[in-house]
């Protein structure tokens, strides 16, 4: 019961969190640089950061979680199976993801005050080529893809 409800959770957040910075990236960002709005881009950037850390943080524990139901922690650098370099590429994607929120972050780039459509839009696209690369792993799982 508890791997099926962690994965039902697990997908959902991640559904929330590429959903939203896909909608960042590809909606949000290019109609505010068309019509020359960035206010609106920037509201709805504001927005997502004030959830998205905490789905963020419980995507992770959930996902070390399932991770650990599927293989043991001795077995996960082995890269003997898709799982064990599943679960190794999405910790790199993780550490990548967090590491790249906090440069994002501190030179501003997604802040009205200091930031600019452009920076945001660099900002977004480097966290959905990230986020694709979660997904990506993520379903490795269960599909065995690579």
């Amino acid at each position: 019961m508890e791997y099926q409800f962690l994965v039902l959770l697990h997908v959902f957040l991640a559904i929330v969190i590429i959903g939203g910075v896909w909608m960042a990236s590809f909606i949000v960002i290019p109609f505010a640089k068309k019509t020359d709005n960035p206010s609106f881009a920037f509201n709805y950037i504001k927005a997502f950061d004030r959830g998205s850390h905490l789905v963020l943080t419980l995507q992770f524990l959930i996902g070390f979680r399932l991770a650990m139901i599927y293989l043991p922690m001795s077995e996960w650098f082995t890269f003997s199976t898709h799982i064990s370099l599943s679960v190794v590429v999405k910790l790199v994607l993780w550490v990548a993801l967090f590491a790249w929120m906090i440069i994002g972050k501190k030179k501003g780039m997604s802040t009205p005050e200091t930031g600019t459509l452009k920076s945001a839009g660099t900002y977004f696209g480097i966290l959905s080529a990230l986020a694709f690369g979660l997904m990506l792993f993520g379903l490795n799982f269960r599909l065995g893809l690579i």
